[in-house]
């Protein structure tokens, strides 16, 4: 294939696959075997979008990814248009709470909820909807911004979030709430 067609390709894997995706994930979808060529190839789509003022942009995320995605002025107006992600309750539960606790450590998630915490997480951060950064241990988890373009939320504000989420987690999670309490309580002690 030759320059064009291969461009085209790297385009249509990033509009269809709805989430960041690395460049060594392209090469292996498309069969393109040089990083570098689809690295540049990325940006001659990005630039392409840029000079005509798209309201797509393809940006670099979480390090290592690529995501083609509405430009933030953009989304807004076009939120309630967006599909819901797919998620099963465990991990709409998960994505509750660290609304909700944000921001928090993923090891008091893991005590509140169970191991089965990590693979929700895992799916969240694929799916854009939460960030984690290293802190000491454990990570550090909170919501992006795309979660708050669809979930309607006018910015990533962690206390506008916390705020629309507290009847929802207080009404869901009476139980959790009281053990984070409590727990909270005990760390101010120490």
């Amino acid at each position: 294939m030759g320059l064009i067609e291969d461009k085209a390709l790297v385009e249509a894997a990033l509009f269809v696959s709805g989430r960041p995706l690395s460049v060594k994930e392209i090469s292996k979808a498309l069969g393109i075997k040089s990083l570098d060529y689809i690295e540049k190839l990325i940006e001659l789509i990005a630039a392409e979008y840029a000079e005509r003022n798209s309201a797509i942009e393809v940006v670099r995320v979480l390090g290592d990814k690529y995501v083609m995605q509405v430009k933030q002025e953009y989304s807004q107006r076009v939120v309630q248009l967006m599909p819901r992600p797919d998620l099963r309750t465990g991990e709409l539960k998960t994505l509750a709470l660290i609304a909700y606790l944000q921001p928090i450590e993923q090891s008091k998630l893991v005590k509140l909820r169970g191991s089965q915490v990590y693979e929700h997480i895992k799916r969240l951060l694929e799916m854009g909807l939460v960030y984690a950064e290293p802190y000491e241990r454990t990570k550090i988890l909170g919501t992006t911004q795309k979660f708050a373009e669809l979930y309607g939320f006018p910015e990533n504000d962690p206390l506008i979030i916390k705020e629309a989420f507290k009847k929802v987690v207080h009404a869901e999670y009476s139980d959790l709430i009281s053990k984070i309490e409590k727990e909270q309580k005990n760390e101010n002690r120490e």
